[in-house]
């Protein structure tokens, strides 16, 4: 499915460094116990990440975001 990028979320279009997707891959992968705060806080402002009572889980955005960035 082909978005607007007029109408895109943030949280797919703005610049993440390779340790950020990193760390969103290891949320993913449900290693977030080493998460630095910067990333944390980086990745949940874009909705990428979001606190459970659990920890963090990773979004349906967020697995987009992973899905475009291979």
């Amino acid at each position: 499915m082909v978005r607007d990028i007029r109408t895109m979320p943030r949280g797919l279009l703005a610049p993440l460094s390779q340790a950020a997707l990193g760390s969103l891959r290891a949320v993913q992968d449900g290693d977030a116990s080493s998460l630095p705060e910067e990333h944390r806080n980086r990745l949940a402002d874009l909705a990428l990440i979001e606190a459970t009572p659990d920890g963090y889980t990773v979004t349906p955005l967020g697995r987009e975001r992973l899905q475009s960035d291979r």
